[in-house]
């Protein structure tokens, strides 16, 4: 069996097994839910192990179901070449930094490869689908071979943000896969364009069939409710038009 290693830090500690020369990545919510969406998906879809979790007395008071079962709120999970850290809440600002710096230290402990982040950019209309953003020429030409938008100029918030810049640092590559979205609602559709890409930068053929059908399911619920709305509308009393 292999032991778990404790790695305290000001705000947080980080409680793993150690994962050696694999590629990194990180889903956490942000708008549209883009990386927590894809992170259950790649857990479901590749199996992943869970193989420890991120605790900090700032986080808020919660647990996760899954299949009925209480889990840590911010999991790491594992499986051949790949490791991934997953949130499914929004990271507290005065956590960030540490928790930036204590998975960055744990990248370089294992000899992590790189690092992928996802986000989300919101446009009025979609046309690509994807995007996406590097920390270095290296991980920036690698992003252009996939034909990926590059966004020229601009902020990157949330964990996505300061994991670019700490493992620029470090010298460890990174890159951020932004989906394109309308709202900052749940969007299965935008986080399955971006698992497209991510089957290209990682070479595996993850199902994102799954976030098609749940996509369809959330429209057909919105057009139902519009239908709703729409319909009492048209019963209301002239004396309330």
């Amino acid at each position: 069996m292999v032991d778990m290693v404790e790695t305290e830090y000001e705000c947080c500690k980080i409680i793993s097994k150690n994962v050696e020369d694999a590629i990194v990545l990180e889903g956490s919510p942000e708008l549209g839910l883009i990386g927590n969406i894809l992170g259950w998906l790649l857990v479901e879809e590749l199996n992943m192990e869970e193989i420890g979790y991120i605790d900090s007395k700032y986080f808020p008071p919660l647990a996760v179901l899954y299949k009925g079962k209480a889990i840590h709120p911010f999991r790491i999970y594992a499986t051949e070449g790949i490791v991934l850290f997953l949130s499914d809440f929004i990271i507290p600002q005065n956590v960030a930094f540490d928790m930036t710096n204590g998975i960055v230290d744990w990248m370089e402990r294992n000899n992590s490869k790189e690092i992928i982040t996802f986000n989300s950019i919101v446009v009025r209309e979609k046309s690509q689908g994807a995007a996406g953003a590097a920390n270095s020429d290296e991980a920036l030409e690698r992003l252009g071979k996939l034909d990926l938008p590059i966004l020229p100029f601009g902020n990157i918030s949330g964990l996505s943000g300061t994991l670019l810049t700490r493992s620029m640092m470090k010298g460890i590559p990174g890159s951020c896969l932004f989906a394109e979205i309308t709202s900052p609602y749940p969007d299965p559709r935008a986080a399955a364009d971006v698992t497209n890409v991510l089957n290209k930068m990682l070479g595996t053929n993850i199902n994102a069939e799954p976030l098609i059908k749940e996509a369809e399911e959330i429209e057909n619920r919105l057009k139902e409710l519009a239908q709703t709305v729409q319909g009492q509308g048209e019963t209301e009393s002239p004396a309330y038009m």
